[in-house]
């Protein structure tokens, strides 16, 4: 019944914070999309809210594992943004100058690899101490906003595999979970075999036809 009573707590915050979310999401998207443009990046950015919904099913999830969040702001992806690179060497040079540029006077950076094959790095960032001194940033003291940053090929990857499975685990029944696993499996083998050499091939061309137009 405690635990209910938390829960509710937490969805009923999210309801009261979600314009400060929006708000605060827009202006770190912003802020991205100057840095972005200042230093000549080809890429896409967008920028999304979670939902009640998708926020109601995590704290649930997140429990069965035995994590408990005492507040909203202990759920890092309420404010996310997602930026996509042409190339994999762009996303390592934005992350350089992301902690280069935005840091400690603009974010606090947290950085973390997805695993199995998929490249994407998730930065957890808030506004640093000598932002949020200024008026207008105080607001958004504690928000956190998780920013994805990946590559074209990664990411139409993840993309297709995601909708191909997603919540198939709750209709799978049986022995069929086994199979389920042997196809997840095989799409792995094909992320390292395939995507991450298209992608290394991908480098290698860009390199070459640059060399070319110096000469």
């Amino acid at each position: 019944m405690e635990m209910k009573k938390k829960n509710f707590g937490i969805l009923e915050e999210y309801y009261k914070k979600l314009p400060l979310y929006q708000e605060f999401c827009n202006t770190m998207q912003n802020l991205l999309s100057r840095l972005l443009v200042n230093n000549g990046y080809k890429c896409h950015i967008t920028s999304r809210i979670k939902s009640f919904e998708s926020v109601k099913e995590k704290i649930l999830r997140k429990t069965e594992e035995g994590i408990i969040y005492k507040k909203l702001e202990d759920i890092h992806d309420i404010a996310g943004i997602r930026i996509i690179f042409y190339l994999e060497s762009y996303k390592k040079k934005f992350i350089s100058d992301l902690y280069n540029e935005l840091t400690p006077q603009n974010l606090e950076l947290y950085e973390r690899h997805k695993e199995k094959g998929y490249m994407s790095t998730h930065v957890i960032a808030m506004f640093g101490p000598k932002r949020l001194m200024l008026g207008k940033y105080k607001k958004y003291e504690g928000l956190q906003c998780e920013i994805q940053l990946t590559s074209a090929l990664y990411h139409a990857w993840a993309e297709i595999e995601h909708d191909i499975f997603y919540k198939l685990n709750e209709k799978v029944i049986n022995n069929q979970q086994q199979i389920v696993d042997e196809l997840k499996r095989e799409l792995e083998e094909a992320m390292i075999n395939h995507i991450q050499r298209a992608s290394d091939l991908l480098e290698s061309v860009v390199k070459r036809v640059r060399k070319i137009r110096r000469e």
